[in-house]
């Protein structure tokens, strides 16, 4: 009801699915095909028709087109459209995009209505060229996969061994996603519902004077996963805080017209770090708060800029940041409440859209003794680890995603620092859990 309530305000609900049978075609082959009524971008009803092409070849497939006939009940052709593959946000994929074989994407095909009745069935054809197919990357046994050909877009750690995630458009509000709870060992994830999703109401929205609802999907809203607030964006981009009825709401910062919030990283105790850039390639800008409005670091202009989406430790007092700075390339570790700053190691750092770094605390002194990075080695990204102590990089093992530069992977460590939930979106989008205890170890730890 909620997720509905939601589309519906943006003019882009599903609001009759129809039962339709689509043309298997050997090597590519069409799954879960239904037309849904929406409205278009000027008001007009329009149908399209939406699901899953997959490649059951051996042989990767580009510049992909699919094509639909509609017919009535009468077996008499109503309807006829053109089509490509879409990302989660229903943007089209380039041409030069491959569907590797095994793997499925999501199409949409727009409906040009021309006869009259209902639409009985659909006859979906598509079209590729055969290319040669990306070499698979054997992972150790330390590499699980749990979701794919799935935008995964946020990981909540439950426990040590229990976790939920969310798959969806990453722009989209968090209760528009579909969500799954994942029991490590289990063969599969189950779907499952937001804890915070049934707090998201038109309720709310108007205590947060969002009552635009294509405002408030872009919004930005998130609830402190140990704690009683939010966090969220107005329309010009002001950052505030409340209570999660929308009570007691505070500023935390304005004069953020001009930026664009990526994120938010939640630490305990309601602490967070807030990222922004513009594109692919622009430099990050941060800062890191609690849910209270209480400043950690200084304004995101006063921070060091970072070529990567800064990490954060556990008290939000320290970020990791990418960068050359005084002629030297590398990772540096950067204490937002006194400006210590000091080069960790030198490294190319990859973009922004790749994981930020995780930062491991000794127990004893709190002070970062290792932190965990994904770097390109040979252009494959790779799990690598810092140890502080001994000063040296680590390369721990090949990771599973290959991004364009308009798609994007994070992580999140377990609580107790063994585990790491990697997520990434885009065509070959998905889920894996890392496990440490299986991989070589960060030097002596």
């Amino acid at each position: 009801m909620l997720k509905q309530w939601m589309l519906v305000g943006l003019c882009a609900a599903l609001m009759i699915a129809l039962p339709v049978f689509a043309q298997d075609d050997g090597d590519l082959s069409v799954n879960a095909v239904e037309v849904v009524e929406s409205m278009g971008v000027f008001g007009q009803p329009v149908q399209v028709v939406r699901g899953s092409l997959i490649n059951n070849s051996a042989t990767a497939y580009t510049n992909i087109s699919l094509s639909a006939a509609a017919y009535n009940t009468g077996d008499t052709l109503i309807a006829e459209g053109f089509g490509v593959v879409v990302n989660a946000c229903g943007a089209g994929l380039l041409f030069d995009f491959a569907l590797q074989p095994g793997h499925a994407i999501h199409f949409e095909i727009p409906l040009e209505v021309f006869g009259q009745g209902r639409i009985d069935r659909v006859q979906v054809t598509p079209t590729a060229d055969p290319t040669e197919a990306q070499p698979v990357i054997q992972l150790p046994d330390g590499i699980t996969p749990v979701a794919v050909d799935q935008e995964a877009v946020a990981v909540e750690w439950i426990d040590d061994e229990h976790l939920r995630y969310g798959v969806g458009c990453g722009r989209d509000l968090f209760s528009t996603w579909d969500w799954f709870e994942y029991e490590i060992g289990d063969d599969a994830p189950v779907e499952s519902e937001h804890p915070y999703a049934e707090l998201v109401t038109p309720e709310l929205a108007q205590t947060l004077r969002l009552e635009d609802a294509e405002i408030f999907n872009r919004s930005a809203l998130t609830f402190a996963p140990d704690g009683d607030r939010l966090v969220y964006q107005d329309e010009i981009n002001t950052l505030f805080t409340a209570g999660f009825e929308g009570q007691t709401r505070y500023l935390l910062y304005n004069l953020l017209a001009n930026r664009s919030l990526q994120g938010i990283y939640w630490q305990p105790d309601e602490r967070f770090l807030a990222y922004y850039y513009g594109a692919y390639g622009d430099p990050v800008y941060y800062f890191t708060a609690d849910a209270n409005s209480r400043y950690i670091s200084p304004f995101l202009t006063d921070n060091p800029p970072s070529q990567i989406v800064p990490g954060v430790s556990r008290d939000a007092r320290r970020v990791i940041v990418g960068g050359t700075f005084d002629e030297v390339t590398g990772y540096f570790l950067y204490v937002v409440t006194n400006n210590f700053f000091e080069l960790l190691f030198e490294a190319t750092p990859p973009g922004n859209n790749y994981p930020s770094p995780l930062m491991v605390a000794n127990v004893e002194d709190n002070l970062i003794a290792r932190v965990y990075v994904a770097l390109d080695v040979e252009g494959v990204p790779h799990l690598q680890c810092f140890n502080r102590m001994d000063g040296e990089l680590h390369d721990l093992a090949p990771l599973p995603f290959s991004l364009a530069t308009d798609e994007r992977a994070q992580w999140w460590m377990s609580p107790n620092e063994r585990k790491i939930a990697l997520a990434a979106t885009g065509a070959q989008g998905g889920l894996w859990v890392i496990d440490l205890d299986a991989l070589p170890p960060c030097g002596e730890e």
